[in-house]
């Protein structure tokens, strides 16, 4: 069982026109909502393709029904602590012309130090249910940066690997806790790091410099229309963004860490940990919102994918 950590979920409203005019008035084709968050997505890309999947975080008073229900909808059963406030709504602008997406996030509503003590002590019972678990996305205010540090440290102790996908102090913070592996993309990257690096080979040698300081076991950088890379400490591969028609950019990386999550429930090695993230993420690009990969896009891409030694 994977266990994914969602808190600061949110309902995805994806709003698609054609040739986005900043300032100006823009004619909406489509409008679809989704249920989301990085947490989430994971799950569900993961129960659509047969691993089972546990997601869990805060869950907010006033709309709590509805998010329980459409998220079961999904055929995920969501678990955490019940906090006061509102689930945040996030807009997502998709120009189909371009194949853009312009975003429009909320930050989410803050919760009482008190609610974050009762995550924590929810999660030392939860770590205990799940073979891996996945800390990803931001949280909402009055949560403190080292949160994800606090949860990595739980899960070292109860020896359950953990998967963090976050930015900024949150991955630095959560980085001090020794992570088994972590998935920034490009962006994040350069910006958690200092650098400015952007080709393959320059990634993966500060990647191994991060590594080599003890501090994670793997790291995995995505990157867009490029591609992806995957550092381990002995080996490290690049795999090239095959070309497909991209409906979504939305849940890209989080399809990644799904796949990800299935490798290592199926102990497979690095190679194929990059191979099975990069066939599941364009299973979730291919598809509409926050649609995420199932199983015949996940099959359907895996023989696609290439995969090189760097």
């Amino acid at each position: 069982m994977i266990g994914t950590v969602t808190l600061n979920p949110c309902m995805d409203r994806t709003v698609e026109i054609d040739g986005f005019v900043y300032g100006g008035m823009n004619r909406i084709k489509k409008v679809r909502r989704d249920i989301s968050g990085k947490g989430i997505n994971v799950a569900l890309a993961l129960v659509q393709n047969e691993i089972p999947a546990i997601p869990c975080g805060f869950l907010y008073a006033e709309n709590s029904k509805s998010f329980l229900a459409d998220v079961e909808s999904l055929g995920l059963t969501y678990q955490g602590v019940a906090v006061a406030g509102s689930l945040r709504e996030n807009i997502k602008v998709l120009d189909a012309s371009k194949h853009v997406t312009t975003e429009l996030n909320q930050s989410g509503y803050p919760v009482s130090d008190q609610d974050v003590h009762a995550f924590i002590d929810f999660f030392r019972s939860f770590i205990s249910r799940v073979s891996c678990v996945v800390l990803s996305g931001s949280v909402p205010a009055n949560v403190p940066y080292d949160i994800y540090r606090t949860l990595v440290e739980v899960s070292r102790s109860a020896n359950v690997p953990c998967i963090l996908d976050a930015e900024g102090a949150l991955l630095l913070e959560g980085l001090r806790a020794n992570p088994y592996l972590i998935k920034p993309n490009l962006f994040e990257f350069q910006t958690a790091f200092g650098v400015e690096c952007s080709e393959p080979d320059a990634i993966r040698d500060v990647a191994k410099k991060i590594i080599s300081g003890g501090s994670v076991d793997i790291v995995c950088v995505t990157m867009g229309k490029t591609g992806a890379l995957i550092v381990g400490k002995d080996e490290s591969y690049f795999s090239p963004a095959l070309p497909v028609d991209v409906q979504s950019t939305q849940g890209a990386g989080d399809s990644v860490v799904a796949g990800f999550c299935m490798a290592i429930e199926q102990k497979k090695g690095l190679r194929d940990m990059l191979r099975y993230g990069c066939a599941m993420s364009h299973g979730s690009i291919t598809r509409e919102g926050t649609l995420m990969c199932r199983k015949e896009d996940f099959d359907r891409y895996l023989n696609q994918v290439e995969v090189v030694e760097l």
